[in-house]
């Protein structure tokens, strides 16, 4: 009772300074209902100390790590979550504080444009909840949340791999969309990846020295045999594919006849 006496009277640093730990315990959880995490936060962190080694900790620490997500400190909230896990083995909360180590992985993951370190950190992070709670009932979130991430990520590198042949980086480019269609098998553009590999590589003969051409045009034509095995149908590549096989194989004849 007189801890609610304190809030309603926004007494805030009376009951800092001077409350028990009873009314501060009863004072941060209706700082936290409230969603009033700045002046939640604190109480619950000198709570923990209070508190260490005693039953109601468990609870400090659980409302704790929600205050943290609360206020979007995903960081130190997913640490704390994981801590919880951890710590409180038998707790009925630790499926759920695992859930929301992974969610706050997922809440850092950052645009497609930046570092995708954190995307694929969410991914794993999720999908290993996934594997040690099969029959979760947060198992179809981490499903959906992996699908939005992996489409993120493909995006990334998608993205990434035409940049280099659009700034003219052809053996990058070429690498780059190899790569990314070796590596994914669910990559998004792939006939369109798989052509850029066939234009960069021909492209990258072209501008390279006359010593190196004969060696890369005939790369250049390992490229389109790929691409024509895989795409033999190809309506919107088929013209310029066509081109660049020819423009090799005559470059090639040439080549071979100095």
């Amino acid at each position: 009772m007189l801890a609610t006496a304190f809030i309603g009277c926004s007494n805030y640093q009376k009951i800092v300074k001077e409350g028990t730990p009873i009314e501060k315990l009863e004072a941060a959880k209706k700082y936290y209902q409230n969603k009033d995490y700045m002046r939640a936060l604190p109480l619950l962190e000198e709570l923990m100390g209070l508190y260490y080694g005693k039953k109601e900790r468990e609870e400090i620490y659980y409302l704790y790590a929600y205050s943290h997500y609360g206020d979007e400190q995903f960081l130190l909230a997913g640490y704390l979550f994981n801590n919880f896990a951890q710590t409180y083995t038998n707790s009925p909360k630790r499926e759920e504080a695992s859930f929301m180590s992974a969610l706050c992985k997922f809440e850092r993951a950052m645009p497609f444009e930046l570092d995708q370190t954190p995307t694929q950190e969410a991914i794993n992070e999720l999908q290993s909840f996934i594997n040690q709670y099969p029959n979760s009932s947060y198992v179809a979130d981490c499903n959906q949340k992996i699908d939005l991430l992996r489409e993120r990520l493909l995006y990334k590198v998608y993205e990434s791999a035409i940049l280099y042949h659009s700034l003219g980086y052809y053996k990058s480019a070429m690498v780059s969309c190899q790569n990314a269609l070796e590596d994914y098998p669910d990559m998004i553009n792939r006939e369109e990846l798989s052509f850029l590999v066939a234009e960069s590589a021909y492209l990258y003969a072209k501008n390279s020295v006359t010593k190196k051409q004969l060696e890369r045009y005939r790369e250049t034509l390992e490229k389109v045999n790929a691409f024509n095995k895989e795409y033999k149908n190809s309506e919107m590549y088929k013209k310029r594919i066509e081109k660049i096989l020819k423009a090799s194989e005559t470059e090639i004849t040439l080549l071979s006849n100095h």
